[in-house]
């Protein structure tokens, strides 16, 4: 299969999750904590296991300026609550949050799909890497929140990493600093993300299933290294 082919197929996967978590609700809480707990154990260990060193390896050949994107994906998201939490009264606070949240994940599902695209056409192995923590980190991301009654919102919501891979396929002459530059982004904001908010604190989540997602994620990237 064309590795070309390979991130329009995962993304389409991502694309069906999406609107399907966003049209139903998962009842019971302790399944989402497992969910949660089970997804960040998987995302963090691809984040400090396999995401950053294959972008440090690139960086170090480009520019360390490159680092910075990884500094700006972090500090953007946290700016970006800050700001609303700080300027807006309570009454206001979950109707803007809400707007931030659908904006921001749109187009980092469009970044995530590029990155998708970009790891994907280097190789399979890479691709396939790439793809199980978004598919959790979108399931994760979709699931706290209410069902979508406008379902032509959440389809287009659903879309957005389809679209990300779109871009990167028709546009043919990408730069490759650009490229890692917004695999940085989606590094940074990929890491803020699971430490501040998939990581359950205190005593909500399941440790069990957080160690179980970074141990079986961390065996599978080793195993990565070896084939």
């Amino acid at each position: 299969m064309s590795n070309e082919v390979l991130p329009l197929i995962f993304a389409i996967i991502i694309a069906i999750t999406h609107y399907q978590t966003g049209i139903i609700k998962l009842k019971k809480k302790h399944y989402s904590y497992k969910i949660l707990s089970f997804s960040a154990g998987i995302s963090i260990t691809y984040v400090l296991l396999e995401l950053f060193p294959t972008f440090t390896e690139v960086a170090l050949s480009i520019s360390k300026l490159l680092f910075v994107s990884i500094l700006l994906g972090f500090i953007l998201h946290h700016l970006i609550e800050k700001e609303i939490y700080k300027h807006n009264r309570d009454h206001d606070l979950i109707k803007l949050l809400s707007l931030e949240e659908n904006l921001f994940s749109f187009v980092y599902h469009v970044i995530l799909g590029f990155v998708l695209f970009t790891l994907a056409k280097e190789s399979a192995i890479e691709g396939i890497l790439a793809f199980i923590p978004i598919l959790t980190f979108t399931l994760v991301s979709t699931l706290p929140m209410a069902p979508n009654p406008n379902k032509s919102r959440t389809l287009l919501m659903s879309l957005s990493t389809v679209i990300g891979v779109f871009i990167a396929y028709f546009w043919k002459t990408i730069p490759l600093w650009f490229e890692y530059s917004l695999i940085g982004l989606a590094t940074g904001v990929l890491l803020y993300t699971v430490i501040r908010h998939h990581i359950p604190f205190g005593r909500k989540g399941r440790i069990g299933y957080f160690t179980a997602g970074f141990v079986l994620y961390s065996l599978f990237i080793i195993l990565t290294w070896y084939v």
